[in-house]
C-alpha cells in the first residue's frame, strides 16, 4: 500500500483493531486481545499467544552473547509486557517498512516487511556457514483476522517464504557469486492470527492455489517488492 516514510502511526483500512506505530528505534504491532502465532522470533519465536510485536532496529555496533535476553530487556525498558510480546531484530531501515493489506474469502490481512540485502543467499547452494546467532534483516510480519488450522499456519510460513523468494528473483537480487538469491542469511517471519472461529470458518490449507494462500503471497511479494526497490 505504501511505506510507513515519515508517519508515526498507520492506520489500517481493513483491520483497524491492529495498531502499528513508529517508534525512535523500533516498530510496534498490538492488538487487543492476543493472536496466535508461529514465527521464527528471536524473543517469543515458535507457537505463541501474544497482543504485541516489536521490529527492533538495533545499533549498527550491535553485538550480543545472549540476543533473546538483550530482547527481553529492551521489551522490559520500551515497557511493554515481556510475557505478552514477541520481538524480532533488524539492520534495516524502519522508515521505508512497506504494508500491504487486503480483505478477501473469509479474513483480513496485513502484511509489513522491511529489508536489506547487503547479505542476499541463495538457498541449496554449499557456502560458508556460522554457528553464531546474526541479526534477521527481510523481516515479515503477516497478520490475519480469520481461524487457521495449524497446518495451514505453516502451510502459510511456507506460502510468504515462496513470495519473498520470488520478489527477490524478480528484482534480480544476487548472492555474492552473483546468483539470485532467495533470501538473506538472516531472515525471520511471523504469522500471527485472531483464530476468531465465531466469526471465520477455519482455512484447512494456505497453499498459493488457496485464496487466503494468494493473498498471503501476494501481500508478502507486494511488500517485499517495494521495500527492496526504495533501499
Amino acid at each position: 500500500m505504501q511505506p510507513l516514510k515519515d508517519q508515526k502511526y498507520y492506520q489500517s483500512m481493513v483491520w483497524p483493531e491492529l495498531q502499528i506505530e513508529k517508534k525512535e528505534d523500533h516498530l510496534l504491532f498490538r492488538h487487543p486481545t492476543k493472536l496466535e502465532t508461529i514465527s521464527s522470533a528471536v524473543y517469543g519465536g515458535g507457537w505463541n499467544q501474544v497482543s504485541k510485536f516489536v521490529n527492533w532496529k538495533v545499533p549498527i555496533d550491535y553485538s550480543s552473547t545472549d540476543p533473546t535476553k538483550l530482547m527481553a530487556q529492551k521489551l522490559a525498558e520500551w515497557g511493554y509486557p515481556v510475557a505478552d510480546s514477541l520481538g524480532l531484530q533488524t539492520a534495516a531501515f524502519l522508515h521505508i517498512a512497506s504494508i500491504q493489506e487486503m480483505v478477501g474469502d473469509e479474513f483480513r490481512i496485513l502484511c509489513c516487511v522491511t529489508a536489506g540485502v547487503g547479505n542476499a543467499a541463495r538457498a541449496g547452494k554449499k557456502r560458508k556457514t556460522y554457528s553464531a546467532y546474526q541479526i534477521g534483516t527481510i523481516n515479515t510480519f503477516i497478520f490475519i483476522d480469520s481461524s487457521l488450522s495449524h497446518s495451514a499456519m505453516v502451510n502459510g510460513i511456507i506460502t510468504a517464504t515462496e513470495a519473498k523468494a520470488a520478489a527477490l528473483q524478480d528484482l534480480n537480487i544476487s548472492d555474492e557469486d552473483g546468483d539470485i538469491a532467495t533470501g538473506t542469511t538472516t531472515d525471520s517471519v511471523v504469522l500471527a492470527v485472531s483464530q476468531n472461529n465465531v466469526r471465520y470458518p477455519t482455512h484447512q490449507y494456505a497453499g498459493v492455489a488457496t485464496t487466503i494462500g494468494n493473498a498471503i503471497a501476494s501481500l508478502v511479494y507486494d511488500a517485499t517488492h517495494e521495500v527492496i526497490r526504495n533501499l
